[in-house]
């Protein structure tokens, strides 16, 4: 594993404090892990995170571990649109993130390094990077009406000044999911599942 990367190395420790931290985040990995495959939803918040500190994020695109064109597209989208509606945090324009990662030759995939962090935070006036990972998109095909939707999202907030995990949270929900009785409630759609779920997670950040 890069321990560049994001959740991996956060700033220079002692060896002994760098073991800890790394099996600690073995721990969490191997458990979201088991939450996603079980359908569980998990939900991390960093202890004593100060809520107030964070005022305005910078949403970079999920990356998509997905054979489907657009995953990453319609589930940033639907993340950003909540995230706005709710009220939480400013959210930076999206064409600023972009202007930022092609003057700086920067290739967003499964994580970023802190350098790059805090760079955003610097460059952008931002407190905190959103970024995340679309695991499954299933549903989109119009010729399939008969197809379940099923989407999994992974997401984590990194506090732009300490390079800290601040929030992170591992989806994966369905169409059936959301019955209450009968078919009353039942999801059709990958674009509605995709827009309830990022709602659900969004709320779990404090």
């Amino acid at each position: 594993m890069d321990s560049q990367k994001i959740g991996f190395h956060i700033a220079k420790v002692s060896k002994a404090e760098r073991t800890r931290r790394f099996i600690f985040l073995l721990v969490i990995l191997g458990f979201i892990s088991g939450c996603s495959s079980s359908g569980t939803p998990y939900t991390y918040v960093r202890k004593n995170h100060d809520q107030p500190a964070v005022k305005k994020v910078a949403v970079l695109s999920f990356y998509n571990n997905t054979k489907i064109t657009g995953a990453s597209k319609i589930v940033t989208g639907a993340f950003i649109a909540n995230l706005i509606k709710t009220r939480k945090f400013k959210v930076e324009f999206s064409g600023n993130i972009k202007s930022f990662l092609v003057s700086e030759r920067i290739i967003v995939r499964t994580g970023i390094d802190l350098n790059t962090i805090k760079l955003a935070g610097k460059r952008l006036g931002v407190d905190a990077v959103i970024i995340g990972r679309v695991e499954e998109f299933i549903g989109i095909e119009k010729k399939k009406r008969s197809v379940i939707p099923v989407v999994s999202i992974s997401s984590r907030m990194v506090d732009a000044r300490t390079g800290k995990i601040l929030w992170m949270a591992q989806y994966r929900r369905t169409g059936d999911d959301y019955i209450k009785v009968l078919d009353f409630g039942k999801v059709r759609s990958v674009g509605e599942l995709t827009r309830k779920m990022v709602l659900e997670m969004i709320e779990t950040i404090p």
